[in-house]
């Protein structure tokens, strides 16, 4: 027979509670143990098998490179192998249907940025996933300032210089993006807006196609970020002029923020981790903490702001408030600009 953690049979444990008049006491008892199993073994915490971080770009890249060093040091964490899957394609749009689809169990998860929660869900409200309802937001990993360069032979030399150019020959000078719609593009959208300028935008297909044609003077400059940025200019190819954010980098500390001239003018990227809507509370909380604790950890934060990156800690409500307040400005920007998808 059937016998209670502490021995009782249940038949006799069924017996005590009519005669108190606890039947209800048994039922859920009972209940209990069938959910817990024949043994009355607790039921293991998550996680109890790996879990996917789904990045929505090709592997080697930055996303992807992110993904694998936070991964790694979440292991230990959660005591559970992560394993990291690129689904590239269509702006990210591939990975989001496929982790949005998933189960809302904490086992598929999406490494999710700017471009994917806030320029996708602007620019294709019709996209055949609700991107405002599907994703439960877990925390940020990290954001970083767009990084305005140009040729290091350019007669340009702050963003005050571009601004005056662009004011003495309207649509003369011209910055490429890597797409329309892209961050790049989106920065320069802001620039023109705020500083009442008409800068050219020459749309390619990615940022490897941007480089040549502004080291070979066919362009004026281009946002990008810092991480790709930096090979060029510690070659001396490209040089930077302007920083997209709020207080200078700390790894570039003599280059000014495009603010100092543009008050508030900031233009951000970032990266952080989101699981199907509907995910229990409390594994989103185990994985916030958990994610968290790997941002603190001395070598991993400094290997971060050494590539541009500023860490910002956050619950999850806080990070779902971040993205919800970036997607009214994006919605105001497209708008305003023009902006559309290819």
């Amino acid at each position: 027979m059937r016998t209670l953690c502490q021995g009782v049979p249940l038949g006799v444990f069924y017996k005590l509670c009519r005669q108190t008049g606890l039947t209800s006491l048994f039922v859920w008892v009972f209940s209990s143990f069938l959910t817990l199993g024949p043994s009355g073994a607790i039921a293991q915490s998550y996680p109890v098998e790996s879990i996917r971080i789904v990045v929505p770009y090709a592997a080697g890249g930055i996303a992807d490179r992110l993904a694998r060093l936070v991964g790694v040091r979440l292991e230990p964490l959660l005591k559970q192998s992560i394993v990291v899957e690129n689904r590239s394609g269509a702006n990210g749009t591939i990975a989001q249907q496929y982790v949005a689809q998933s189960k809302a169990d904490g086992y598929t998860l999406l490494l999710g940025n700017t471009g994917t929660q806030v320029v996708n869900r602007v620019l294709y409200p019709n996209f055949s996933v609700d991107l405002t309802t599907a994703f439960d937001p877990i925390g940020m990993i990290a954001i970083t300032p767009m990084l305005l360069v140009v040729a290091n032979n350019a007669p340009l030399n702050n963003i005050k210089d571009v601004i005056d150019a662009a004011r003495a020959a309207p649509g003369k000078i011209d910055f490429g993006s890597a797409g329309n719609g892209s961050l790049s593009h989106v920065a320069l959208a802001l620039l023109n807006a705020q500083a009442k300028v008409n800068i050219a935008h020459v749309p390619y297909r990615g940022t490897s196609q941007v480089i040549p044609d502004l080291l070979g003077g066919r362009l004026t400059g281009y946002f990008d970020v810092p991480a790709t940025a930096f090979g060029p200019i510690n070659a001396k190819s490209l040089k930077p002029i302007g920083i997209a954010s709020l207080k200078r980098l700390a790894v570039l500390p003599d280059v000014p923020t495009i603010a100092e001239t543009l008050p508030g003018f900031e233009a951000t990227t970032w990266l952080g981790l989101f699981s199907p809507m509907g995910t229990p509370s409390d594994r989103i909380e185990k994985l916030n903490k958990a994610l968290n604790q790997v941002l603190q950890e001395p070598e991993f934060s400094k290997l971060l702001v050494e590539q541009g990156n500023e860490i910002r800690l956050m619950t999850p409500s806080e990070f779902g408030a971040f993205i919800n307040e970036e997607a009214k400005r994006m919605q105001q920007l497209a708008q305003s600009a023009g902006i559309r998808p290819e």
